[in-house]
């Protein structure tokens, strides 16, 4: 029996010996699986390689530090934080990982944690270069240049040929501001490594800062003859004379870079991109052919192709190469990133998120992908959404600019003033030459009531850009708002004069001089706008409904019915003029016969809907909304994309019956006929409303605000969307607002009881 047991015990001995073999093979085995993606760039492979071994071997040393290096590679510095510190939990006298995690405590600005790492690793290695190196970041974060020049010396003390060293003093004595000093040492640095393009670019950089133009030329000339060979240096001398202006010395520096490099694709996709900046996009394409055949199988160079495409709206050419690349590589996220953005230039909206909500799920960290959402949700309506995915993407990156742009514009739209001031200021801090940012911000300044403040930024808009028409149509409402009459005019014929075919210039001009009851000065301006439009039929018509309110100004009914009647038979689908003749109908109480003029024509023709149109209007004017609503149910048979009659159907089911979802389906159609339209913005929004989409409908009285400003139930529309938002403060700014334009409109009862809820 103990014979027999002691067999056991010698096999199973054995059989524990095989398998810690087996563990050890294995271990190593996925160690060295993970070395071969690392050196092949496959870093998220080799991380799983290596977290196999480690599950076998927790204390392996050698993988931790190999993992840490792959957190790196990644850009995962959290994660790599923590491998290094698991590997000082094993060897609290590692040197790498200690020396590791004093860099990246370095990094976060906590210095005396680097610092006490540092000096135990000095403690063990006196002469350790690299934590020398690490101790002299810690001072010169510190700002204690005199000792971490001390560390410097010490480095060289080791060993004198330490050019990080050397460039280190140089930058010493050019914050000290000796700057002979400092030069010395960076030319010391170059004369110990003559050809390293990168040991010469400080002493560049420090001429630039200096100012000294002529020997930054010079130091790149050097740089070429030390390595001929090199595109490098040769691409940086063709930066150089772009940014100087001097394109023809910049085409020549790019093309001896491809001369230098002809096996190399990267010379020519600099090349094509200067071609494309100077506005040669048939040479651009031509390089970027010549770099894709060069390395058939790159595919970022294949994407910067597509996206040049793009970016010149070939869009066409781009899609097929992005295909091409999807299809090798599914996953590929620059062009699935660009096949987002071509989705959102051609507002399909829907489609785009969908990628985006993907690619977001991968890299959540990527403001350009928030961005882009960001435009997909103001596509669909959706501004709340809009500007939270915004504020992330400026959240993630502060030095985005169309970020910061679209979000001060949101701002701006919802007339949060002041965000959206700040946020327009942010903009202009990135690119203070920016039109548009600069616009964005003197229209919150106005919303702010810093009069002052918009018109120095008008002001600056008119003297960079004296040929934009916008900023002096903006300072010209700006004056006219301040009663200054005359400013008002110069200003709005400015505009004009730089572009006579904005309406809502022309409109502005027209209404100041009925202001002034100036009526033939105003109706030449018609007659003259009206030969200016040409042939464009909807735009006549609009100068013929602005030419009636001048007769109506002047009391002249008859051709004020004339001029309405000129601008319906021009444009039927143009809400306003029939409106206004209903009302001239029933002020005349000439209803009935108006509408027996129509019902004859419909005898005649009854195939017309704007006769149903003119029916159903003097019947809503009249309250007799049954009747209205039969007639524009009668024109949208005879024509269902007839805006008028879908517009003011839609209203009239919003206000009197459940229909909501015809009433929005409706509402859809006129705005998609009319997406300017002031009065078809309000009925929108009000479906919008009675659907319970409160952002969505607050977004389309805002739009309809910007066209009508002083129009009271659209403000109170406004209030009440605001008010179920639970946007209070708003909501009360609106609804007063409300009541200081018309205090005796129809709802002006509702809006004082709301008022007084929300001040409860």
């Amino acid at each position: 029996m103990k014979l027999f047991f002691k067999t056991i015990g010698i096999i199973f001995f054995a059989i524990s010996l095989i398998a810690c073999q087996t563990d050890a093979e294995k271990k190593e085995s996925f160690y060295q699986k993970g070395l071969g993606y690392y050196d092949s760039k496959e870093y998220k492979k080799a991380e799983i390689e290596l977290k196999n071994a480690l599950q076998i071997d927790p204390g392996y040393i050698d993988a931790y530090h190999l993992l840490g290096k792959i957190m790196l590679k990644l850009g995962n510095i959290k994660d790599a934080f923590a491998v290094y510190n698991k590997i000082v939990q094993i060897d609290e006298n590692n040197i790498d990982a200690n020396l590791k995690l004093a860099e990246f405590l370095l990094l976060g600005k906590n210095t005396e944690q680097a610092m006490e790492k540092i000096v135990s690793v000095l403690e063990k290695e006196p002469k350790n270069i690299e934590a020398l190196h690490v101790k002299a970041q810690i001072f010169m974060q510190k700002e204690l240049f005199d000792k971490a020049f001390a560390v410097y010396e010490t480095i060289l003390g080791i060993d004198s040929k330490n050019i990080p060293a050397i460039q280190n003093m140089a930058k010493i004595h050019a914050i000290a501001k000796r700057p002979d000093e400092a030069e010395a040492l960076l030319l010391k640095a170059i004369s110990l490594d003559e050809k390293n393009l990168q040991v010469r670019m400080p002493l560049i950089g420090f001429y630039i800062q200096q100012g000294h133009l002529e020997k930054v030329e010079d130091q790149l000339h050097q740089a070429i003859q030390s390595a001929p060979e090199s595109f490098e240096a040769h691409i940086l001398l063709g930066n150089f004379y772009y940014n100087r202006k001097e394109n023809d010395l910049a085409e020549a520096a790019y093309m001896d870079a491809i001369k230098a490099s002809p096996s190399a694709s990267k010379p020519l996709m600099i090349a094509a991109d200067y071609y494309d900046k100077i506005n040669n996009p048939d040479k651009a394409l031509e390089m970027y052919t010549k770099a894709a055949s060069l390395e058939p199988e790159n595919i970022s160079v294949q994407d910067t192709i597509a996206r040049f495409h793009y970016s010149h709206k070939n869009i066409d050419a781009a899609n097929k190469i992005i295909s091409n690349i999807l299809s090798e590589r599914p996953q590929y996220y620059p062009a699935r990133m660009l096949k987002s953005e071509i989705l959102v230039s051609e507002k399909k909206f829907t489609e785009a998120l969908q990628l985006l909500d993907a690619l977001e799920k991968e890299e959540p960290k990527a403001p350009r992908t928030h961005y882009f959402k960001g435009l997909c949700f103001i596509g669909t309506g959706n501004y709340d959404q809009a500007k939270t995915v915004v504020a992330r993407a400026v959240e993630l990156n502060p030095g985005y600019f169309k970020a910061r742009m679209l979000l001060a514009d949101i701002y701006l739209h919802e007339q949060a003033f002041d965000p959206a001031h700040k946020e327009a200021s942010a903009a202009l801090e990135l690119n203070p030459g920016d039109y548009q940012a600069r616009i964005i911000r003197a229209n919150a300044a106005v919303g702010l009531r810093k009069f002052e403040d918009a018109e120095k930024d008008y002001l600056k808009l008119i003297e960079t850009a004296p040929e934009n028409p916008m900023a002096y149509y903006q300072l010209g409402l700006l004056k006219s708002a301040l009663k200054e009459n005359d400013a008002s005019m110069r200003y709005l014929k400015a505009a004009y004069e730089k572009n006579n075919k904005l309406i809502d210039v022309f409109l502005q001009i027209v209404r100041n001089h009925v202001i002034q009851k100036e009526y033939e000065i105003a109706h030449e301006l018609c007659k003259n706008q009206i030969q200016v439009y040409e042939d464009q039929k909807p735009l006549i018509a609009v100068v013929y409904n602005i030419q009636s309110g001048i007769y109506l100004a002047q009391k002249d009914i008859l051709k004020a019915k004339e001029t309405l009647s000129k601008a319906i038979e021009l444009s039927p689908d143009y809400l306003p003029p029939y409106e206004t003749l209903a009302k001239l109908f029933l002020a005349e109480n000439n209803k009935e016969k108006a509408i027996e003029q129509y019902t004859i024509i419909l005898e005649k023709n009854p195939k017309l809907p704007v006769p149903h149109m003119m029916i159903g209007t003097i019947y809503d004017s009249a309250k007799e909304y049954d009747k209205a609503a039969e007639h524009y149910q009668k024109a949208l048979d005879i024509n269902p994309e007839f805006a008028p009659a879908a517009n003011n159907l839609a209203y009239h089911l919003l206000q009197r019956t459940d229909k909501i979802d015809e009433a929005l389906r409706l509402a859809k159609i006129a705005k998609a006929k009319f997406p300017e339209d002031p009065g078809i913005m309000d009925t929108l929004g009000l479906a919008y409303y009675r659907k319970e989409l409160y952002g969505n409908a607050a977004n389309e009285f805002l739009d309809a605000l910007k066209k009508m400003p002083d129009n009271a139930t659209v403000n109170y529309h406004l209030g009440l969307a605001y008010a179920k938002k639970g946007d209070k403060d708003l909501a009360l700014a609106a609804l007063k607002k409300t009541l200081e334009l018309n205090s005796r409109f129809e709802e002006a009862k509702a809006a004082e009881q709301l008022i007084s809820e929300l001040q409860k």
